[in-house]
């Protein structure tokens, strides 16, 4: 089976800690952001078609709207790709239909819930992932969010009317850091009411699943060169940034969040990431589990196992290929002409290229990894002594040649796999 991710670089503005190549409307004539959107529609459906000649599966497992804020493209666009999908594939198997979705302006939130979901009320399942990022008024309001506390809560309430039996809600938040000291000096988050209405939110089990991030900062973002004297000088936006926190306390608060969810009987099915029994997110468990799935977008990249020869043909491989990454241009306006692939980016993967892969993301997740002898080529020599000590330490849960990490694993799986793989 095949997943389609389908890519929307367009959004209202961009957020300070982003550092991705988006298209904001605040930095676009109206008419101009218009045309991009329609364009791009256009293109994603001629790519949606272009692969469904070209690839003998068929068969799709999960359709996924993300990255930015596919809302912005308009109910009626969404409705026109998801249909060309149905056209020219098949969903009757469909495990699962998402979207990501920012929180405001909530009319248009309730419209796009109501609306999908009655749609496709025939898909077994239609998740709508919100990018709440914060309750912190302080927070929200400094990353250039348009939304207010008080205002999801409202949300939450007419989204509790409205939820139908197949829908699925994942929220997701960013542990931006930002403490205070109580009178004993206890670190506490700043928003005391906000901090307790997750808790009762996550009690409740309305919400299906969280997603919880720790702010990360590349080069692209505007934050990541705030302390940069000379970019301040030339970008007034600066004075409206937060002012910076430690690791620790960014990582403080993930922790806070991320007890209070699993106290709340929610499984951390990756790093990131924790739901209700059977609520994880196929799309998630998609790329972590390297089934088949296409990415259609600017800079997607597409990850197929056992590559047809039309495929190959496509992708100028001639040679047998045990799997086939392949990358999409990066300019928005070949992409609208319709030159989708970037030929340069073709990869063939080798076995040794495979087992790295998959022990790699197998070991982000919940999922056992069996047969450590399968993986042994590219582990280290003394993997056994080294899981010993992981066992010790509870960091690992081990049953005959199975592992897989606990939850305090998880918070330090970036040293444990560098130290398990011989690779890294």
């Amino acid at each position: 089976m095949l997943s389609l991710y389908i890519h929307i670089p367009f959004c209202k503005t961009k957020c300070p800690y982003c550092s991705f190549q988006v298209c904001p409307s605040d930095q676009m004539k109206s008419g101009v952001f218009h045309n991009e959107i329609e364009n791009y529609t256009e293109s994603l459906i001629s790519e949606i078609k272009h692969y469904s000649q070209i690839l003998t599966d068929k068969e799709i497992k999960s359709i996924y709207f993300g990255w930015w804020t596919p809302q912005t493209l308009g109910l009626k666009n969404i409705e026109k790709i998801t249909d060309t999908i149905i056209k020219y594939f098949d969903t009757e198997n469909l495990w699962e239909f998402s979207i990501e979705m920012n929180p405001y302006p909530a009319d248009e939130v309730l419209n796009f819930v109501e609306k999908l979901s009655s749609k496709y009320d025939f898909f077994p399942r239609v998740r709508f992932s919100f990018g709440i990022q914060s309750f912190d008024n302080f927070v929200l309001s400094n990353v250039w969010r348009d939304t207010s506390f008080p205002a999801l809560v409202e949300l939450f309430r007419k989204l509790q009317k409205i939820k139908k039996a197949n829908n699925v809600f994942n929220l997701d938040f960013i542990a931006f850091g930002y403490f205070h000291k109580s009178r004993k000096w206890n670190p506490q988050l700043r928003n005391q009411d906000a901090l307790s209405f997750f808790q009762n939110l996550a009690n409740t089990q309305f919400v299906d699943s969280y997603s919880i991030y720790t702010l990360e900062l590349f080069p692209g973002s505007l934050r990541y060169y705030q302390n940069n004297s000379k970019a301040k000088e030339t970008n007034s936006s600066f004075s409206k940034i937060l002012p910076f926190v430690s690791d620790d306390s960014i990582y403080e608060e993930f922790a806070t969040l991320k007890d209070m969810v699993l106290d709340s009987w929610y499984k951390r099915y990756e790093l990131s990431n924790f739901s209700l029994w059977w609520k994880s997110s196929i799309h998630n468990r998609v790329y972590r589990e390297m089934w088949d799935y296409v990415w259609i977008w600017t800079s997607a990249s597409s990850f197929i196992k056992s590559p047809n020869s039309e495929l190959k043909k496509y992708l100028w491989i001639s040679e047998d290929s045990l799997a086939l990454r392949w990358t999409n241009t990066s300019q928005v306006a070949n992409y609208n002409k319709w030159e989708f692939l970037d030929r340069a980016s073709v990869q063939t993967l080798t076995e040794k290229d495979l087992l790295i892969e998959e022990f790699f993301l197998a070991l982000r997740t919940d999922i056992w990894v069996n047969d450590l002898q399968k993986f042994s080529s590219v582990l280290v020599k003394n993997i056994d002594q080294k899981i010993d000590s992981y066992i010790q330490q509870w960091f690992v849960q081990k049953t005959s040649n199975w592992i897989v990490l606990t939850d305090l694993g998880m918070d330090i799986y970036n040293d444990i796999i560098t130290e398990l793989l011989e690779e890294i």
